[in-house]
């Protein structure tokens, strides 16, 4: 099964980790990596590489989720890509996560699932008409079962 890596700036990674695992259970084949506050950029990516060789299954490859293109996690990550077979796909946000882990299974590839990862499904970002009419009530509906 490819591995998910979650790449950020501060704590975001570990708390979107927290909140997928809140809408769909325990996870596993899923890493979270924070660059902390005051951490260098070689102490990140030497963190990041220790972690991947630890995680790392050269015949899936890995998948890294990034919160921003061309910052030091981001920027880690494409230099680790010369060692380690992945794809980097940037944005990361609630509904990717959670499509990729409710659609990845043992024979998903790394090429499916970057695809999937960038598809109009998994970004789920909306200008959401807010216009109510007199008793109308709006709300979204969250379902795991696609059906």
């Amino acid at each position: 099964m490819v591995k998910i890596f979650l790449i950020s700036h501060g704590p975001f990674s570990k708390g979107l980790l927290e909140s997928i695992e809140m809408i769909a259970g325990p996870q596993e084949g899923i890493t979270s990596l924070s660059l902390e506050r005051g951490e260098n950029p070689e102490e990140f990516r030497n963190r990041l590489q220790e972690s991947l060789s630890e995680n790392y299954d050269a015949t899936n490859g890995v998948l890294v989720l990034c919160d921003l293109k061309g910052g030091t996690p981001y920027n880690s990550a494409a230099y680790l890509s010369q060692k380690f077979k992945m794809k980097l796909i940037t944005g990361m946000n609630v509904p990717m996560v959670i499509t990729l882990v409710t659609t990845r299974t043992a024979e998903t590839s790394l090429d499916e699932l970057a695809t999937l990862a960038t598809s109009s499904e998994s970004t789920n970002i909306e200008n959401v008409n807010l216009n109510f009419k007199q008793g109308e009530r709006k709300h979204g509906k969250l379902s795991l079962n696609k059906n």
